[in-house]
């Protein structure tokens, strides 16, 4: 009697929710095995709210998998009882690579006055080659920030108008892929730092730096609990930050200690509602308010410390 193959290829995973409680989602399917997950806007836009795409191989654990991952949810909606989070859309991919099906909705895309955001995979457009606009050219692996999403799009827009004239020396916390690292080195920046406390994230930051041929421009420092005293001498122009409120307000002391006096922060991932918390911490830490834009939900603030 022979046995019954396991199923190639993988099954996926689409949900709908609140960016921070599909944080949480990410991280549980990445325990069961996922082979990766990517953040994107909905269809339809909803302040606040993303589509979570996560993979996970398609054998003889996915329905035991399955069945935990919706128990997880449940716990989740109990939680979180006032704010909506989907059932799972399930979708099975055949004998395909998952980044591969995930590439071919990735285009090249002006996201900036200045930038082009334009895939590896991609030829550069016509449209981008003209003179005056700058090409980052990525591939995104499972680190976050790809220039696609609108935290990332206003963060470069404050640094155009920041670096090299009010900012020469720029420091990138949560670097993910490193394109706002990237960024500030296209734009004449001397001095880059660039932290991430994963070392997937400094990896494939790497490679991107190295695509872009800006080796030897940028810094990357893998992050952790002895960052502050390795970085304790360095004072920046510019702190660029694009992490979730929660983090920005509790680093908001070390990201004072490594600003210079009338020094820049650019700093975003922050909701909507989340705005007046995130400012009031600051202030109360020396910092003025000096812009602020909103898009699909999203904010983005420029301060100067006093």
């Amino acid at each position: 009697m022979s046995s019954k193959k396991d199923i190639s290829g993988w099954c996926e995973i689409r949900i709908e929710g609140p960016t921070h409680i599909l944080e949480a989602v990410s991280d549980y399917l990445t325990s069961i095995g996922s082979g990766g997950a990517i953040f994107s806007q909905l269809p339809r836009p909803r302040p606040g709210y993303e589509l979570l795409t996560g993979f996970l191989p398609n054998d003889r654990k996915l329905d035991m998998k399955l069945v935990a991952l919706n128990r997880h949810l449940d716990d989740l909606r109990k939680i979180f009882s006032h704010q909506t989070v989907t059932r799972p859309k399930l979708q099975t991919i055949v004998d395909r690579d998952w980044i591969n099906q995930w590439r071919e909705t990735v285009v090249p895309t002006q996201v900036s006055k200045k930038f082009w955001v334009v895939p590896e995979w991609s030829q550069v457009p016509k449209a981008a080659q003209k003179p005056g606009f700058l090409i980052i050219s990525m591939e995104p692996g499972l680190a976050f920030g790809t220039g696609f999403h609108a935290t990332t799009q206003l963060c470069i827009e404050f640094m155009e108008q920041l670096v090299p004239e009010k900012a020469k020396s720029v420091i990138d916390l949560g670097t993910g892929t490193g394109i706002l690292a990237m960024t500030a080195a296209m734009l004449g920046a001397k001095k880059i730092l660039a932290v991430d406390t994963d070392p997937l994230a400094i990896k494939v930051a790497a490679e991107n730096i190295a695509r872009n041929h800006l080796q030897g421009k940028i810094e990357l420092l893998l992050g952790g609990d002895k960052t502050a005293a390795r970085l304790s001498r360095s004072r920046f122009d510019l702190v660029v930050a694009n992490l979730f409120a929660n983090e920005l307000v509790r680093l908001r002391g070390y990201i004072a200690s490594h600003l210079k006096t009338n020094g820049c922060l650019v700093m975003s991932g922050i909701l909507r509602d989340q705005v007046k918390e995130v400012l009031q911490s600051f202030r109360a830490q020396g910092f003025k308010t000096i812009q602020k834009k909103e898009r699909q939900g999203w904010a983005a603030i420029l301060m100067k410390k006093a």
